[in-house]
C-alpha cells in the first residue's frame, strides 16, 4: 500500500508543477499594464517635451494589439521648471533611490556623468544600429545622433535642437539712421564676419549718445550662467574639445579676448554694471519690449515672448526684432551659433526600479515623428530633429523657424566628458570676474589656467 502511495504522489506532484507552471505562463503572457514615466524640464510652450510620451504611447498601444500582444502602455508625464541645477539634482536623487524616471529629458552634456554614474543605459553601439531598430530613428539627423554619443555607443535620442542667435532692434537701428536695406543686410554681413562684436559694441555706444536706447541698454547677454557666453570664446578662435586625445581644451588667447570683450561691455557704458544675476523675468520683459538694441538669447526665447510677454503679438516681435548668428570677434571669420539639443535618456532597471526597457525605447522611437515633434517646435519654436520635417508643412509654416533653420550650419556643441562640467564652472567664474572688474581679463586668465591644471590635471590641454 504504501509503495503505490509513493507512486501516486510521484505522478502527481509533477502533474501539479507542470499544471502550475502552465498557469504561471498564463499569468505572464496574459493581460498587463506598464506603466512608463516621463520627466522633462519645461515651461508652459514647452510641454510636449513631456506629453509628447502621452501621444505615442496611443501610437504605441494600436502596435501593440495588432501585434496581438495583451499590454497597454500607461504614461505619467510629469513636467516643471525650475533652475537647471534643482531639476538634475531632483533626478540624481530620485536615481540613487532607485526611484528614477523611466525616461529623463536633458542636456547631452549629461551624458557622460550620468552614464557613468550607471543611472542610464546605453541604446546602441553606433548610429547605424540605432538607426535599424525603428524606421523613426532613421528620420533623425544623423548629426544630431552624435549629441547623445559617448565612447562610441549611443546613450541618448534628440528631443530637440536650437540655435542663439544674436537679436537686435530694426526700429532701434532705423532711429539711428540706418536704411531698411541696411537692416536687412545686417544678418548676411554677421555670417560673412562684416559685421565683427567691435562693430556690434560701437553701434551700441552710437545709439546711447544719440539717445536711441538708455545708458546701460546697447547689449544684454543672458543675465545668468549658461553656455550662451561661449559663443564669444569660440568667436575668437577658442574651441573647447580635443576629440582624438578625449580631453578638454582651452586656447589662452582666446579667451583672455574674449574676456576682455565681456568687461569691455560694461566699460563703454553699453551693458549695466554688476548686470549678471539681473532676474530673468525682468530680462524677457525688457528685451521682447524693444528696449534694447542687442542681446544674446535663444530661439525658444522667441516663443516665450509672444506668449507670456506680449499676449500672442507675434507681429510686435516681426516688426520691432532682427536676429542673425553671433558675430565673429575676428573680421572675416564667419558668425556661429551655439546649439544645445536636449536628449531622452532611458534610465537603468536600477536607477527607475522597472524592467520592460525593450518598451520604454519603443516609446521614444513613438515620440519621434514628425507629427509630435513638430508640435514641440512650432510651439515652443525649439528646430525640428527629423529629416521629414523639412518638407513638412506645419513646420514649413512657421516663418520664424524657417528663418532660423540655416543656422544650424553654423552651429557647435558642448562636449560630452566627464570634467566638462568642471572646466565650465572655473572658466564661467573666470568671465564674471573679468565683467565686474574684480581681475583684470589677464588676470582671470592665469587664475582659470592654474584652476584648470590643478583640477583636471591630465584631461585638459592648455593652448
Amino acid at each position: 500500500m504504501k509503495k503505490l502511495a509513493l507512486l501516486l504522489a510521484l505522478l502527481v506532484i509533477p502533474a501539479l508543477i507542470f499544471a502550475g507552471g502552465k498557469q504561471e505562463a498564463a499569468k505572464q503572457a496574459g493581460p498587463r499594464t506598464v506603466t512608463i514615466t516621463v520627466w522633462a524640464r519645461a515651461n508652459n510652450v514647452e510641454h510636449w517635451r513631456a506629453d509628447a510620451a502621452v501621444e505615442a504611447a496611443k501610437l504605441l498601444n494600436e502596435e501593440l494589439k495588432k501585434e496581438g500582444k495583451q499590454i497597454t502602455v500607461v504614461v505619467k508625464a510629469d513636467y516643471s521648471n525650475p533652475p537647471w541645477g534643482d531639476y538634475k539634482k531632483k533626478f540624481t536623487m530620485a536615481a540613487d533611490a532607485g526611484e528614477g524616471p523611466d525616461i529623463i529629458c536633458s542636456g547631452h552634456e549629461d551624458v557622460p556623468v550620468w552614464a557613468q554614474a550607471g543611472y542610464i543605459m546605453p541604446l546602441a553601439n553606433s548610429v547605424s544600429e540605432i538607426q535599424g531598430m525603428y524606421p523613426e530613428f532613421k528620420d533623425v539627423f544623423d548629426s544630431l545622433w552624435n549629441a547623445g554619443m559617448w565612447h562610441g555607443k549611443i546613450w541618448a535620442v534628440p528631443q530637440d535642437t536650437e540655435a542663439r542667435p544674436m537679436f537686435f532692434s530694426k526700429t532701434k537701428l532705423k532711429e539711428l539712421g540706418w536704411s531698411d536695406k541696411q537692416i536687412a543686410e545686417l544678418p548676411d554681413k554677421i555670417k560673412n564676419g562684416e559685421f565683427t562684436l567691435d562693430d556690434m559694441i560701437n553701434t551700441a555706444k552710437e545709439a546711447i549718445a544719440k539717445g536711441v536706447v538708455k545708458p546701460g541698454y546697447g547689449y544684454w547677454h543672458r543675465p545668468r550662467k549658461g553656455g550662451d557666453f561661449l559663443q564669444y570664446y569660440v568667436s575668437y578662435g577658442g574651441y573647447l574639445y580635443d576629440p582624438e586625445q578625449d580631453k578638454l581644451v582651452l586656447v589662452k588667447d582666446a579667451l583672455e579676448k574674449w574676456y576682455a570683450f565681456q568687461r569691455k561691455c560694461v566699460t563703454s557704458g553699453i551693458t549695466p554694471k554688476n548686470y549678471i544675476g539681473t532676474e530673468w523675468k525682468i530680462w524677457h520683459d525688457t528685451v521682447s519690449h524693444n528696449k534694447v538694441l542687442f542681446w544674446n538669447g535663444g530661439i525658444w526665447q522667441w516663443a516665450d515672448w509672444k506668449v507670456n510677454y506680449l499676449n500672442g503679438d507675434e507681429d510686435f516681435l516681426f516688426k520691432n526684432v532682427g536676429y542673425a548668428l553671433q558675430p565673429s570677434g575676428i573680421r572675416g571669420k564667419k558668425g556661429n551659433t551655439l546649439s544645445h539639443p536636449l536628449v531622452y535618456m532611458v534610465t537603468t532597471e536600477k536607477a527607475s526600479g522597472h524592467k520592460d526597457r525593450d518598451l520604454v525605447i519603443r516609446l521614444l522611437a513613438k515620440m519621434t515623428t514628425k507629427e509630435i515633434n513638430t508640435k514641440h517646435a512650432v510651439e515652443s519654436t525649439h528646430l525640428g530633429i527629423l529629416k521629414s520635417q523639412m518638407d513638412y508643412k506645419p513646420y514649413k509654416d512657421s516663418k520664424f523657424l524657417s528663418d532660423v533653420t540655416y543656422m544650424l550650419n553654423y552651429n557647435w556643441y558642448q562636449p560630452n566628458h566627464s570634467g566638462y562640467s568642471v572646466w565650465f564652472d572655473i572658466v564661467w567664474n573666470g568671465m564674471t570676474a573679468a565683467e565686474n572688474g574684480e581681475k583684470t581679463p589677464k588676470e582671470a586668465v592665469e587664475s582659470v589656467v592654474k584652476q584648470l591644471k590643478l583640477e583636471l590635471g591630465d584631461s585638459i590641454i592648455i593652448k
